[in-house]
């Protein structure tokens, strides 16, 4: 039974469907859930080249795809469009393709990593699409240089905003596949006490299919994380609101209580958490 204050993902959703829909979620294997965050993903793509299909129907093939690609990056594209081929086929890929490709190289260099952000979230709580994929390494200045040279092949990729992200300028870089043209955003993670938690408890994600594994951030960390990025939006990110909900709706009981109490008191974010439990069904009182 839920409370009163159990809020439900989307207001055009029953209390009674959602119980159903995250309690058929939660029996799926985790191949299952990642091919689901794959079709959503796909899906959007294609609702985004539909609409620009049928908004520009005298275009060529060719600029069909260089629409699609503004659409998706905006300035960022239009900056960097010199350096890639938008002749031939539009090529989709979903962000498990990426995070595949990356993590490969990530894992050879070695540099730790984990996937983050929506991501992570989609594949622990609600799925949704996401323009986004991010991910944190802990990276040595020694091996930027190969880094740089393992992924410039076949990636974009920036030395001087390497460096800057380093060097603590900036807090991410981005790499760009320059076949699909998907992106990914790369932060460095930082020294503190949380961040060195955060890649302590990264989890395996094995993708049976194809014998392949990548490291996710746990679902305790996806969730604190989230509200730190909440508060950074003072509190106005409707989507980052309803991803630690989708989190903890399908994490419920699994979750560790006890280090979301520390971490949330720590933080800052405490009273935050407290809200989001309610509004998923979860007491409080969870926390300690």
């Amino acid at each position: 039974m839920v409370t009163s204050e159990y809020i439900t993902q989307s207001l055009d959703t029953q209390i009674e469907a959602e119980l159903i829909q995250f309690k058929l979620w939660r029996r799926m294997s985790s191949e299952q859930k990642l091919n689901s965050v794959r079709r959503t993903y796909r899906k959007g793509c294609q609702l985004i080249l539909m609409g620009i299909e049928h908004q520009f129907s005298n275009c060529s093939g060719d600029e069909l795809k260089q629409l699609y690609l503004v659409k998706r990056w905006g300035n960022f594209y239009i900056n960097l469009q010199n350096l890639f081929n938008i002749e031939g086929d539009l090529i989709l890929e979903d962000p498990i393709w990426l995070i595949q490709q990356l993590g490969t190289i990530f894992d050879s260099l070695p540099i730790p990593y984990y996937v983050s952000g929506s991501v992570a979230s989609s594949l622990q709580g609600e799925v949704r699409f996401t323009e986004d994929l991010d991910l944190a390494i802990e990276m040595k200045p020694e091996q930027v240089s190969l880094l740089i040279e393992a992924l410039s092949q076949d990636f974009y990729i920036s030395e001087v905003a390497v460096n800057e992200a380093m060097q603590g300028f900036t807090s991410s870089f981005n790499v760009i596949h320059l076949q699909t043209v998907e992106k990914a955003d790369i932060f460095i993670s930082g020294k503190d006490e949380f961040s060195v938690s955060k890649m302590n408890r990264r989890q395996l994600y094995t993708v049976e299919e194809t014998q392949s594994s990548f490291y996710v951030c746990s679902p305790e960390d996806t969730i604190l994380q989230k509200l730190v990025w909440l508060n950074l939006s003072q509190g106005q990110s409707k989507k980052q609101w309803r991803d630690i909900l989708g989190v903890l709706k399908l994490q419920r009981e699994a979750l560790e209580f006890s280090y979301l109490g520390l971490w949330s008191e720590k933080l800052g974010l405490k009273e935050r958490l407290q809200k989001a439990m309610i509004e998923s069904g979860l007491s409080r009182d969870l926390l300690g």
